[in-house]
């Protein structure tokens, strides 16, 4: 595993930290060309930003996203 945090879910180098990771994160695409890491923790937990300011580099809802196969 890597320590760097600035990858995101194509493997491109993008300073988005452990969003680009993580199975809490959503990415939300607008209209005029902009992208969003929406947190679904922060529907259920106060303590997360809806949309966090990037990159976030430590976050204790952070869970690794499962891998395909991965059960």
């Amino acid at each position: 595993m890597t320590d760097r945090a600035d990858f995101n879910f194509a493997g491109l180098r993008d300073p988005i930290g452990l969003c680009a990771t993580c199975r809490y994160a959503r990415v939300v695409h607008s209209s005029h060309g902009s992208t969003f890491y929406l947190c679904q923790l922060a529907e259920i937990d106060p303590r997360f930003d809806k949309y966090p300011r990037l990159p976030v580099l430590r976050c204790a809802g952070y869970k690794p996203a499962e891998q395909a196969g991965d059960s």
